[in-house]
């Protein structure tokens, strides 16, 4: 096996446990390893590049705004959930990745609902379901970044 395919397969591997561990990037370490695979190669798969870039974004999308859409499942306005949307990206950045990004859209919800309506238990259901939309959220990449790992085994196999 050559060693830019092994390099491949770690980065899709590293995307897989990046997806459920802290701090880390899963669905980027994806995304960097098809770009890898698809700088490198001689014979790129057409296919398993659209699929694999697609749903790498798709992991990302998921990653940073699953909190603001399950807020807005949870009865919080619209512009609390693009506040949500936004604040995840900072608290990603700037408070620690994932941990950061929960912390940031629950305490983004629970504050601006609290101030709109005044209501305790209605900001606090908004935030549950916005912290629990960004924790299921590293489910749904864990399956999308083992997709891409699964897809590239398939490619180089077949």
């Amino acid at each position: 096996m050559e060693p830019v395919t092994i390099a491949v397969i770690v980065l899709l591997i590293a995307g897989v446990v990046g997806s459920i561990v802290p701090m880390a990037p899963g669905a980027l370490f994806s995304i960097i390893g098809v770009l890898l695979y698809m700088y490198e190669s001689k014979e790129v798969s057409l296919l398993f590049s659209v699929f694999s870039l697609l749903t790498g974004l798709f992991a990302l999308l998921t990653d940073w705004f699953a909190g603001s859409i399950a807020a807005k499942a949870g009865g919080a306005s619209n512009t609390t959930s693009l506040m949500a949307g936004i604040a995840g990206v900072f608290g990603f950045i700037f408070l620690g990745g994932p941990i950061g990004l929960a912390i940031a859209v629950a305490a983004t919800v629970f504050l601006r609902e609290y101030l709109i309506h005044g209501d305790s238990n209605r900001s606090l259901k908004a935030s549950a379901y916005s912290t629990l939309g960004v924790l299921g959220s590293a489910l749904i990449q864990a399956m999308l970044t083992a997709s891409i790992l699964v897809a590239f085994l398939l490619t180089i196999l077949i």
